[in-house]
């Protein structure tokens, strides 16, 4: 358990580093771009390659996978939308292209469900893998520089938005104590399930938030962090 609890707390300590840059030298919005690109195409291909897939076979039903993705998503996107605001959020769409703004809760349900990831590859090949950790870590960089500049915005100071990130990253070390207990206690069924689902609420934070935060700046030039991250990531799987 300690190595699994280890390495969540160095995954969530990606927002420690993400926030003394922004600190200390806030970067342009084009590099927080291709940052967020780059990592969201290097954690589709974690979760891809080193998670559903094997979640599968061990579950042995490949619907247990899917039911647990669409759940995933639906709790994220409920979080997203808040209490009530499914058909708010719906009426927007089609009235305007969406906006999803940064809330405190989703960070830390994608942060939790990132954990679960690593966690899951840990248990998957009785070891750490270097892609999902590589890959989370490089999506919490710039999710962390704009979460810094939005938590300045509103008025918190440079040692608050630290000890902000630092209690973030002993919450990644509990979540992995957890997530541990549950997937090697569970039978095969539940640990797909649990997986599936972390992988559904990753999957919905990249297409919500770190997609269309690349998009937002480069536009169609978006395309190619994102598959750069996808091909860094499909490399370390085959080295792994």
């Amino acid at each position: 358990m300690l190595t699994a609890v280890v390495w969540g707390v160095v995954a969530a300590s990606s927002f420690v580093v993400g926030g003394a840059v922004a600190l200390w030298r806030p970067p342009r919005a084009v590099w927080v771009a291709i940052g967020a690109g780059f990592g969201a195409g290097a954690l589709l291909s974690a979760v891809a390659y080193e998670l559903i897939d094997e979640a599968g076979a061990q579950a042995g039903r490949h619907a247990v996978v899917a039911l647990g993705l669409l759940g995933g998503a639906a709790a994220t996107t409920a979080v997203m939308v808040g209490p009530g605001g499914l058909r708010r959020a719906w009426g927007a769409v089609r009235e305007e292209p969406p906006v999803i703004h940064h809330r405190f809760a989703t960070l830390l349900l994608s942060v939790a469900a990132e954990v679960v990831v690593i966690v899951g590859a840990f248990h998957l090949h009785h070891g750490v893998s270097g892609a999902v950790v590589v890959a989370v870590f490089l999506c919490g960089v710039p999710e962390a520089v704009v979460a810094t500049a939005l938590l300045v915005d509103h008025g918190r100071s440079g040692a608050q938005v630290m000890q902000t990130w630092v209690a973030l990253a002993a919450y990644g070390g509990a979540i992995a104590a957890g997530s541990h207990l549950l997937i090697s206690s569970g039978g095969p069924n539940l640990a797909a399930t649990v997986l599936a689902f972390a992988g559904g609420v990753v999957l919905a934070g990249i297409t919500s938030h770190l997609v269309p935060t690349a998009v937002r700046t480069l536009g169609p030039l978006s395309a190619f962090p994102v598959v750069a991250g996808f091909a860094l990531s499909v490399g370390l799987v085959g080295v792994a």
